[in-house]
């Protein structure tokens, strides 16, 4: 599945950013009342009524700006437009329409993509009066909204999704198809790993950095599985693609393709290490909850001995701490070292992240980690009480944990030692696996305990001190 994309646009200052972070649901952005703030472009993904997007938070574009990153900027925020399938255009009711607004406006429109004009500030009583002026914009009805308190935002993204291109984010996978997405920093191989695999020069093959910039799907069929390999630009600091209007294109269809993706294979230079970088593409990967496992590439470069391998398999588990359950397998796309080998990773990480733990066994396992190390004490001194689990969902496996004190629960640490548990008893290698703790419903009905004044009624009132015939 290809996630929509929604860029938002504007001058500087006008709370760009701080619908951004309300869509995502997450502090991302910076948010500061001072222009200029934002220079690069930011990824999010946000979710509405059971619909996901990415969005693209952007520096302000505005005419005659003396700032030195200005031409950078406004490149960055065209790049945003165009890569976009929805563009939201956001104004400063406050401030009225400007000669910036206009421009934008002009740059929005000779791009041709659908639009939603959004009235920022609109719980002011001045920004109400100017509504009618921004019409002149030419980019249809003003929808007036308040990013810092929330009003109008869910009908601005609910216009903004009935606008995205019909079929993008609707493209099924084959029947029995396993999807991989091949990614990582330019120049470690990708392409030539994927024409190793294939027996094949399907994908195009040099050592200038940034060759392959469009994803590039092929599908073969290996023993009765069918496999589609997605090779992907390589993913670099956005602070280095410049001015690079199709570098910036490519940095966001890599990471749609590991949307559509249920298996990632991160591509790691053995004669580099992993970087900044790759624990940027292993956070995206985890919060999108696919399977992963990591290839150490150009493993024939290296000089071994016989403590090589676990060395640079602790500094990945050091470095991408995020995919820390990764498997980690070194090989040479050059010489074909270890590379048939890829197919088993896959089908095992596949396998964890479609598994299903049956109840009665997932529940016994939980009864003994928790006899085992039980969670601590809250604040108030009383232990929490896990009563029992269910698996929810598969791909990627999530487990419901109910309890009857879940607010008294230290969420994250004891979420972690539950999660490590599981991998070990279930073997979930190579997938994400999401633990929640709900708070478990009173029961109703029959069985329900008795409330105060039930208890009072059936309980037999003693004879006060003098009462009673005499």
């Amino acid at each position: 599945m290809s996630l929509p994309v929604i860029a938002v646009v504007g001058r500087p200052n006008v709370g760009k950013s701080t619908l951004f972070n309300r869509l995502i649901g997450r502090r991302q952005a910076i948010v500061q009342a001072e222009p200029g703030v934002t220079r690069d472009r930011h990824y999010g993904t946000g979710e509405w009524e059971g619909r996901v997007f990415m969005m693209v938070d952007t520096g302000g574009i505005a005419a005659g700006e003396e700032d030195l990153f200005h031409p950078l900027i406004t490149r960055q925020a065209i790049a945003a437009i165009e890569e976009s399938d929805v563009v939201i255009v956001l104004v400063d009711g406050l401030e009225g329409p400007l000669p910036g607004d206009v421009q934008i406006a002009e740059t929005v429109r000779n791009a041709g993509k659908p639009r939603v004009l959004a009235l920022n500030k609109a719980d002011a009583s001045k920004a109400q009066e100017s509504l009618w002026d921004f019409y002149g914009l030419g980019l249809g009805d003003p929808k007036a909204i308040s990013a810092e308190h929330g009003t109008g935002v869910g009908e601005l993204i609910e216009e903004a999704l009935s606008l995205v291109p019909e079929g993008l984010d609707d493209e099924p996978a084959g029947e029995g198809e396993i999807r991989v997405a091949v990614v990582g920093r330019p120049n470690v191989g990708k392409s030539s790993l994927i024409n190793n695999l294939l027996g094949e020069e399907r994908a195009l093959v040099s050592p200038v950095p940034g060759t392959t910039r469009d994803p590039i799907d092929s599908v073969c069929q290996r023993e009765g599985a069918v496999y589609r390999f997605i090779d992907t630009a390589g993913i670099r600091k956005r602070g280095k693609i410049g001015d690079n209007k199709v570098e910036a294109v490519s940095m966001i269809l890599a990471y749609r393709s590991i949307e559509r993706a249920e298996v990632v294979l991160l591509v790691i230079d053995a004669t580099e290490g992993p970087s900044a970088i790759d624990a940027h593409i292993a956070r995206h990967v985890v919060d999108s909850g696919r399977a992963c496992a990591v290839l150490l590439n150009k493993w024939d470069l290296m000089k071994k001995d016989g403590k090589t391998f676990d060395e640079n398999v602790r500094s990945i588990r050091e470095k991408l701490v995020h995919i820390s359950f990764a498997p980690v397998l070194s090989m040479s796309a050059l010489t074909g070292q270890r590379t048939e080998r890829i197919y088993e990773l896959i089908d095992r990480v596949i396998a964890s992240h479609r598994r299903r733990v049956p109840t009665a066994q997932l529940n016994q396992a939980l009864e003994r980690w928790t006899t085992a190390h039980p969670p601590p004490s809250g604040r108030t001194g009383r232990r929490p009480k896990l009563l029992y689990a269910t698996q929810a969902t598969v791909a990627p496996p999530q487990i419901v944990i109910f309890t009857a004190r879940a607010e008294r629960l230290p969420e994250m640490q004891y979420r972690r030692y539950i999660e490590n548990r599981m991998r070990e008893e279930f073997d979930f290698e190579g997938t994400a696996v999401r633990i929640s703790f709900r708070k478990r419903e009173a029961k109703s009905g029959r069985g329900r305990p008795a409330s105060r004044t039930s208890r009072k009624k059936k309980t037999a009132r003693k004879p006060s001190r003098g009462s009673g015939k005499r």
